[in-house]
């Protein structure tokens, strides 16, 4: 009965954040240059609070990003880039880290509450089949959609928890997968400077500076990186069915 009650509670959570979500995102809208313009009308109050309160500054920031992360909010990149450009590459990207891993293994924990053991024992044969494959080779799978977030975050921390996955191959896959966008998204940031200088209007050509074209190059080799994988190590994707 307690745990009927906790995964139905889990449940009405996981849906509170996604409905938050949604009205977020059709509240601020889809477009990351609403976040962009919002940094350059802002930029000089933060960066006085980052200067005058750099410990509540950064407390600020990682609990505002992983309320992000938790509803599934639009903008993480742009919120990423603008710890870069706050707080320099090094610390915004440890910041983002830390929300991150934070936000998504709490969102982890709860969706196996409320719809992990629900799917393992009502689910048919083809779904089973699935999650025990999912499962079997979680490190890897976690790992690329966490590399490349082609889907939706909710999706990306709801399927493998539905699945069975393990806690730590979660949390070790999801370190090691966002850390690279991260690190680049956060480089990206801190070269805005030029940009929220410029007063004309932003497009992609004020982007274009040497230091964030060589960050952007970066995540395009990135998201071919999967591509790579799958082409010249195979057995990487099969790798933690022998563990």
């Amino acid at each position: 009965m307690l745990n009927l009650s906790l995964s139905r509670l889990s449940m009405l959570a996981m849906i509170g954040l996604a409905t938050i979500g949604i009205a977020g995102a059709v509240y601020v809208g889809l477009d990351d240059r609403f976040g962009i313009e919002l940094l350059r009308r802002h930029q000089n109050d933060l960066i006085a609070l980052v200067t005058s309160k750099p410990v509540l500054a950064a407390l600020l920031f990682m609990t505002i990003y992983a309320l992000l992360v938790a509803t599934s909010m639009p903008g993480l990149a742009v919120f990423t880039m603008t710890g870069g450009y706050l707080f320099g590459w090094v610390l915004g990207a440890a910041y983002t880290m830390i929300a991150v891993m934070a936000a998504s293994t709490c969102i982890f924990l709860l969706a196996r509450s409320a719809v992990g053991g629900t799917m393992r024992s009502r689910a048919g044969p083809m779904i089973r089949r699935f999650a025990h494959g999912f499962k079997e080779s979680a490190l890897s799978y976690v790992f690329i959609m966490q590399l490349v977030p082609i889907l939706p975050y909710i999706v990306v921390t709801t399927l493998p928890a539905a699945c069975g996955v393990p806690l730590h191959i979660y949390v070790f896959s999801t370190f090691f997968g966002i850390l690279p966008a991260t690190i680049l998204f956060s480089r990206v940031g801190a070269g805005f400077g030029d940009v929220l200088a410029d007063d004309g209007p932003i497009e992609l050509s004020s982007f274009l500076t040497p230091d964030i074209t060589l960050s952007l190059a970066g995540l395009a080799l990135l998201a071919l990186l999967p591509v790579f994988i799958r082409a010249f190590w195979p057995s990487f994707l099969s790798g933690s069915r022998s563990r």
